[in-house]
């Protein structure tokens, strides 16, 4: 039997952070960051990214606002949930993201990131963030 693993994933306007879980799934590892081009949903490069691993399921962070609804964000997320579903033959489950750029910038700034190192990692600690969380919940009971 293979090693599965779960994938995590930061949408983004410009960019899709991405991070893994280890084949226990008890540990989130952020992996990459994609730059979308042309509004693409990158499904092409998230596969070149990902083709030596077996996938189990895709963690995918949805931006809630405050009142628990979804905006123009949130609805661009559920497409590309769509897409994702389409592409790669797996289950996605979605994972309420609020506040995790806010956390993972916080962390950075914390360890004295400069902006610039910041803005290039941001997305896929965000990621990592998302599925760490998704994972705990697993283990928790």
């Amino acid at each position: 039997m293979s090693e599965t693993f779960i994938i995590g994933i930061d949408f983004g306007q410009q960019r899709i952070g991405v991070a893994v879980s280890d084949s226990r799934k008890k540990i989130a590892f952020p992996l990459d960051v994609i730059h979308r081009e042309n509004k693409s949903y990158g499904l092409n490069k998230l596969k070149r990214l990902l083709d030596d691993k077996d996938i189990d399921s895709f963690v995918v962070g949805v931006p809630y606002r405050e009142n628990g609804e979804l905006g123009a964000e949130g609805l661009e997320v559920l497409e590309y949930i769509k897409s994702l579903k389409e592409y790669f033959q797996v289950s996605v489950i979605t994972w309420d993201e609020r506040y995790t750029s806010m956390i993972a910038e916080s962390a950075m700034l914390s360890d004295d990131v400069s902006r610039k190192g910041r803005r290039a990692v941001i997305d896929k600690i965000a990621a990592q963030i998302i599925l760490q969380s998704y994972l705990d919940s697993l283990h928790s009971s």
